[in-house]
């Protein structure tokens, strides 16, 4: 099993359209904008979504 977590707060009101469930009230540690005001490029590199397939992708690549 691979864990990814992003650090962050959960800000008072909704900002963006991208993303789905808590895209727009999720703030990244050392961000000023939501998850759903990023691209999916800027996201994938410090969601838990994109962290935990990067290791599962690193394992697979020290094991062959």
């Amino acid at each position: 099993m691979f864990e990814g977590i992003a650090n962050g707060i959960i800000i008072a009101e909704k900002r963006g359209e991208k993303g789905f469930g808590y895209d727009p009230i999720f703030q990244a540690e050392g961000y000023n904008i939501s998850f759903a005001e990023m691209t999916l490029d800027e996201k994938n590199k410090i969601s838990h979504c994109g962290i935990a397939p990067l290791k599962l992708i690193c394992y697979l690549k020290a094991i062959s």
